[in-house]
């Protein structure tokens, strides 16, 4: 009976370890199967939860940054930056950039840096920027394991240059024009003309724009006007993007206009400004120059033998 039950007890243990044997192999082999996960990039994507504020014309870089573990494989990591309406901005995967699915609107505009993924850097570089590069951009990286993304907002704007007023000089009875400039501003701002009872009279004006080689507005409003009596016109001007707010009032009486320049157009004025002074100093060259032959002249002139019988007749009589 003992012999009985020890070779039972026997079996038991043996059952037992061989039980705890396959489950340590299963371990051990499970573990080495993971090895080469905890190898490869545990991605976290972090974007800026702010907008990113560019100008046109200028360069920006859309900021994406993921987690990086040294030893990691970087030729299976994949980088890929998509505009929100599906436009392919950028791609990068076999250790190097893969241009051929590019949107044509960012030809040789991009580029992100390869020599610095090792530190978890995708950022994408945006050159020469464009009103329509405004919205949502998704940079999403991924590896054989994950694959994760985040969302970065580019808006384009520029705010605008302090407002140039400027006021026109009529003839009596014509109106009395207004003109504002602006300029170097993105995007298109509000304009408004209010009069002094704080109406608008934007209806009244004429506004004319461009745009220079960077993509910046410029911006010129007239508005005409007939002063009867003092009164004050306000311009202003709003552009939201950049929470820019320009009001500039100017009040104008019937006397605005000079006396002098009374029944004269402006271009008319402007050349007597600039004749008038000329034609005052070259008549007093003219004239010191005439001063200056006549002393001369007399200088140079002997005496007449008429002049110097005079001389004598008049010692005679004294």
């Amino acid at each position: 009976m003992r012999s009985r039950q020890t070779r039972a007890c026997s079996c038991d243990r043996g059952s037992l370890h061989q039980l705890f044997c396959a489950v340590m192999m299963r371990t051990l082999s499970s573990c080495l199967f993971a090895l080469p996960l905890l190898l490869t990039i545990s991605l976290a994507v972090v974007v800026p939860r702010s907008p990113v504020m560019s100008p046109p014309g200028s360069d920006v870089t859309l900021s994406c940054s993921f987690s990086y573990k040294a030893g990691a494989d970087l030729t299976k990591v994949v980088v890929t930056w998509q505009h929100r309406d599906y436009r392919m901005v950028h791609s990068y995967y076999y250790g190097q950039d893969q241009l051929a699915l590019q949107n044509e609107a960012y030809r040789n505009r991009t580029q992100l840096f390869p020599e610095q993924l090792s530190v978890g850097n995708a950022s994408l570089r945006l050159k020469q920027v464009r009103g329509e590069d405004e919205g949502w951009y998704t940079c999403a990286v991924t590896n054989q394991v994950e694959n994760t993304r985040g969302d970065v907002r580019l808006i384009v704007a520029a705010p605008y240059s302090e407002p140039q007023l400027a006021i026109g000089l009529p003839r009596p009875g014509d109106p009395v024009t207004l003109t504002v400039r602006v300029a170097g501003g993105y995007p298109r701002p509000t304009l408004l003309w209010l009069n002094a009872a704080g109406s608008d009279i934007t209806n009244q004006s004429h506004t004319k724009q461009s745009v220079d080689s960077r993509g910046l507005y410029q911006i010129q409003s007239e508005l005409e006007v007939v002063v009867n009596e003092a009164e004050t016109f306000t311009f202003e001007l709003d552009h939201p993007v950049m929470e820019q707010r320009v009001s500039r009032a100017v009040t104008l009486h019937p006397s605005t206009v000079p006396p002098l320049v009374l029944g004269m157009h402006q271009r008319q004025f402007r050349i007597l400004l600039v004749v008038a002074p000329v034609t005052v100093f070259a008549l007093a060259v003219i004239l010191l120059f005439m001063t200056r032959c006549r002393r001369q002249r007399c200088a140079s002139e002997p005496s007449t033998p008429l002049t110097d019988h005079n001389k004598q007749t008049n010692k005679q009589r004294s």
